[in-house]
């Protein structure tokens, strides 16, 4: 009796997953939920057992499909029904996203800002965590590199430009675009961004770079250096207004120079 209702239920679960591949064919994951792209997913690592349970759990546990691929493996292990192979399949994943995003970028072309947010806000997009990108170009506007700094306590003020300078001398490099992201939703640049892309300014300048833009990226917003205009007031030398910046939640308040304010709040966002 027992063995018949095992085989009834492998049977059911059989007959779940051969719809979600069906689906899956015919529309790709178009019209499918996030518990039902969990499923789906699970079904490739856990073989003769119904993944929708934990699918669901997952979600409720971690509250989204994002944070579920870009949690710890150690925490997915906890949720019922995700075993350790389960979460290092969940964590490759997310690896595997960010290593797509990465790849396809690395062989594209940046002539035009929008072209460096097309390309580089889908890499910022696929981290969980601070990283600071330095996008290295030849002069025709073609990616050669993209160098990424990761660090968990990313502080603008510890970005080593030593690695910085010794990335784009390998790569020989003509011009660089920066970008970082933001884990709050305010792409605005803080007094320790400015006083980095300050420095840097200086950095290549010296060595015969041109630095097109940096970019702060934060969910589906960002903030353009290029496009506000406060890339050129940095390359003009201006330290002074820099120092006073003073970091606001939703904004940036600026004590003297109401020009380099009116620009700042030319922040360029998508949804």
């Amino acid at each position: 009796m027992a063995d018949t209702k095992e085989k009834l239920q492998n049977q059911i679960h059989a007959g779940r997953r051969q719809k979600l591949r069906d689906r899956f064919r015919a529309d790709g994951l178009e019209h499918f939920n996030e518990c039902e792209v969990l499923e789906f997913a699970l079904g490739f690592c856990v073989p003769r057992v119904d993944t929708n349970p934990a699918a669901h759990s997952l979600i409720n546990h971690f509250g989204n499909l994002n944070a579920v691929v870009n949690a710890n493996p150690s925490e997915l292990a906890k949720v019922y029904g995700i075993g350790e192979q389960a979460a290092a399949f969940l964590h490759f994943l997310q690896a595997m996203t960010t290593y797509l995003a990465k790849h396809r970028a690395e062989h594209s072309k940046i002539i035009t800002p929008d072209d460096a947010v097309d390309e580089l806000q889908p890499l910022m997009n696929s981290y969980a965590e601070e990283r600071f990108l330095v996008a290295c170009l030849d002069n025709a506007g073609n990616i050669i590199k993209i160098h990424t700094i990761t660090n968990h306590e990313l502080d603008m003020v510890h970005v080593n430009i030593r690695e910085i300078i010794a990335v784009i001398t390998a790569t020989k490099t003509a011009q660089v675009v920066l970008a970082h992201n933001h884990l709050n939703e305010n792409p605005l640049p803080s007094v320790n961004d400015m006083q980095l892309t300050r420095r840097l300014v200086i950095t290549f300048q010296n060595l015969g770079i041109k630095l097109l833009d940096h970019l702060i990226f934060a969910h589906n917003t960002y903030y353009s250096f290029h496009c506000s205009g406060l890339l050129e007031i940095l390359k003009a030398n201006m330290p002074k207004e820099i120092k006073d910046f003073t970091d606001d939640k939703t904004q940036i308040r600026v004590q003297k120079s109401t020009m380099i304010n009116t620009l700042i709040n030319k922040s360029k966002s998508r949804t």
